[in-house]
């Protein structure tokens, strides 16, 4: 099953740089065009330099942002910016956060060098569809630096914490590398080069596999770069382009946190709020209330842990939740086009019945992007509806961790935006080097 190998990892010399949380960004994917400008600003070495630079006018083959990115990347090598652990190890990584309202989790997992294993020979699952755009792009950036940048996030299950619990053993009273971003995440890493520990580790993780939670274009990306390597120098098995960087996390631990992603809708010419209410109800029973898009939200929330609830609403001063008191009927007759492991997922619901066969959104309007927006916050869905820029905001619960592991396993998918594993890892605490010289232990 999952083969994982300590490296050497390379990483900022926070002596040259300062402190580590002014270099280090989140992953290329969740960073909006005015954070980019921000993190170019905040450091001239910051990791976003080199993971995602910013085009310019002129730009040209060879003369762009990942010319510009690789030339980054081997000055910094050359001035000691970035520095590369002089043995192969395991980095043990924590990650400290608060979720509103709620209460403070630690995430707990390693960093390490995973052996690619393409979707389907039962090592690596993938949860979601990828688009084109984004692999020739990170394989573009993968090509010029011979280097993963950042990690992808997968998930393995260990009941008894056996994995985790060998590495601490390895470990240090404080942590190597310490930083915090910009919404408060606390991130350490404790590099584990002792044999035992490693050892302990990998035995244990052989037998698992791994599920993808975030991170699935740069994994293609890197089995894309490991079939371009294999093309010029042949299959070896110690080589490091085999392989992936991978944060790998314990499933069964209370640090895994999913948050919902809750939508709105808007353009629809013929919309109305009570012809939509009125149709709802003719088929599931629905509790109305007075308060704001919050208040929607926690009542979705007490709703949800008794079954499946969807909530609305559409002028942020009444909400609507909808429960489904006998799922397995509801999914038989209304979602029979959907897999069984996706019908009584909360977004299937949504989409696949509320807006598809209620409100006529086809599946085709939403992948083009066409009248469904996506918020992490329910504050914004809710500014975003007083100023008519949507027509009716729509809350969910998260998806379960046994839903995200079976959908994995049945080889489906889940429909788009459906995860969202909170918070993201970190982009330049640690650099995976990939090139035709770069080994990992046998």
């Amino acid at each position: 099953m999952a083969d994982v190998k300590p490296f050497r990892g390379i990483r900022y010399d926070v002596g040259r740089v300062g402190e580590l949380s002014r270099v280090v960004a989140p992953p290329y994917d969740v960073i909006s065009p005015e954070e980019q400008e921000a993190l170019h600003r905040r450091h001239p070495r910051n990791i976003v330099r080199i993971d995602f630079g910013m085009a310019r006018d002129g730009d040209g083959p060879g003369s762009d942002k990942y010319a510009r990115a690789a030339g980054w990347y081997r000055g910094w090598l050359s001035d000691g910016t970035l520095v590369r652990d002089a043995v192969p190890s395991l980095y043990y990584y924590e990650q400290e956060f608060t979720i509103a309202e709620k209460k403070t989790f630690v995430r707990k997992g390693f960093l390490g060098a995973l052996r690619l294993s393409p979707f389907g020979e039962g090592v690596v699952f993938p949860h979601e569809r990828t688009l084109s755009k984004p692999k020739e792009d990170r394989l573009a950036l993968m090509q010029a630096t011979d280097a993963h940048m950042s990690p992808v996030f997968g998930l393995f299950s260990d009941p008894g914490n056996e994995v985790l619990g060998g590495l601490r053993a390895g470990m240090a009273a404080a942590p190597d590398l310490a930083a915090v971003d910009d919404l408060g995440v606390r991130h350490r890493v404790w590099t584990v080069s002792q044999p035992k520990a490693i050892h302990a580790a990998v035995a244990k993780m052989a037998g698992k596999g791994v599920f993808i939670a975030d991170g699935h274009h740069r994994y293609e990306t890197a089995i894309a770069f490991r079939d371009e390597m294999r093309a010029k120098h042949g299959v070896n098995p110690g080589a490091a382009y085999e392989h992936v960087l991978m944060f790998l996390c314990n499933m069964d631990d209370e640090g895994i946190v999913i948050l919902p992603t809750h939508r709105g809708i808007h353009s629809l010419p013929d919309f109305s709020a009570e012809r939509f209410l009125s149709k709802v109800r003719a088929i599931l029973p629905v509790e109305s209330g007075d308060g704001s898009p919050e208040d929607a939200m926690r009542a979705v929330e007490t709703a949800g842990a008794k079954g499946k609830a969807i909530g609305w609403t559409a002028d942020g001063n009444r909400f609507h939740v909808a429960t489904f008191p006998d799922l397995p009927r509801f999914c038989e007759r209304h979602l029979g086009n959907f897999p069984p492991p996706l019908r009584s997922l909360d977004v299937v619901l949504l989409h696949g019945f509320l807006l598809e066969q209620v409100l006529g959104i086809s599946a085709e309007a939403v992948t083009a992007g066409r009248h469904v927006k996506y918020y992490k916050d329910p504050a914004k869905a809710a500014k975003d509806l007083s100023t008519g820029a949507i027509q009716a905001a729509f809350f969910l619960n998260a998806v379960t961790i046994p839903e995200f592991r079976g959908v994995s396993l049945s080889g489906h998918v889940l429909p788009q935006k459906a995860t969202f594993f909170y918070p993201k890892i970190g982009t330049g605490l640690l650099i995976f080097p990939v090139g035709v010289d770069d080994r990992v232990p046998g």
